[in-house]
């Protein structure tokens, strides 16, 4: 097998102001989105990418005992990621929407900007599907 070079871009360094205002950002459109205000639990912003995470509440048959290795949030819930947004610039002119496997990689799904990420998220009915 022949070993090739693959070119990946790095993320956008981003200084606090910056992630402030991507953050705030984020979460207008998150507020104005029906599907995704219901759906949205928490946003963070850490090394040029905007982590957005949902809470999920596990089927558990009864009788079972589980040991969680988090602590449930309120006593029956889980904290995942939904999905995430690569920023490429510190505008957000050049973004991508990821999707997180079960083994822990980021598949990148679509290209574009900050809001034609948070669209496709929003929009999307096959990776980022949340039973509704």
């Amino acid at each position: 097998m022949k070993k090739t070079w693959v070119y990946s871009p790095k993320p956008a360094q981003l200084d606090r102001f910056t992630k402030d205002v991507l953050k705030e950002k984020v979460q207008k459109f998150i507020d104005s989105s029906k599907r995704l205000s219901q759906k949205v639990n928490r946003i963070e912003v850490r090394a040029g990418r905007i982590y957005i995470y949902c809470l999920v509440e596990p089927f558990i048959p009864k009788g079972q005992k589980v040991r969680w290795i988090k602590p449930l949030i309120e006593g029956k819930y889980l904290e995942f990621p939904l999905g995430r947004i690569t920023l490429y610039d510190k505008r957000g002119d050049r973004c991508t929407s990821d999707w997180q496997r079960h083994t822990g990689q980021w598949i990148s799904l679509h290209r574009g900007s900050l809001n034609e990420c948070l669209k496709f998220i929003q929009d999307d009915k096959v990776w980022f599907y949340d039973g509704t």
